[in-house]
């Protein structure tokens, strides 16, 4: 799951590559909650409005302002689900695609950044504290299909 600060942190590194140039055109400026529904969208490849909310953690009336806003920018579209046509789905556009995998790029780039600080004992205790952490909320019922006997 990305964290709001983590994408904050992530649009942080997007603005640095812009202001050095490291990034081809100016790309525009994305809220944590657009960062965080763009990369749900693109993990997607289109899904409810309602379902959105409930990967967000947001009212849905939160979310239906947020997808109103992200179509105002053009980065996502309403469509009829493919299955059902009575369903209504949100889409990225090929727009709403590259700001999206701009964003989990530089995502990555620090989620890199920061592992690689870190000393190969630290990253063994890190791995091996994230297995027990893993094992302890799917044993609470916190996780879905998660792996307990990863160990």
């Amino acid at each position: 799951m990305l964290s709001r600060d983590a994408l904050a942190g992530a649009q942080g590194s997007w603005a640095a590559k812009e202001d050095t140039g490291e990034t081809a055109g100016a790309l525009p400026a994305v809220s944590a909650s657009e960062a965080r529904a763009l990369i749900e969208l693109l993990a997607a490849r289109g899904i409810a409005q309602g379902q959105l909310a409930e990967l967000l953690g947001l009212e849905k009336s939160t979310v239906s302002r947020l997808a109103a806003g992200l179509e105002r920018k053009g980065w996502i579209r309403r469509g009829r689900d493919e299955g059902n046509h009575r369903y209504v789905r949100l889409y990225l556009t090929p727009q709403g695609g590259l700001v999206a995998s701009h964003v989990w790029q530089a995502w990555q780039s620090r989620q890199a950044r920061i592992l690689a600080g870190l000393s190969a004992e630290e990253r063994a205790g890190l791995a091996a504290g994230l297995r027990g952490l893993v094992r302890g909320l799917a044993a609470e019922g916190l996780l879905e299909d998660a792996a307990t006997d990863s160990g």
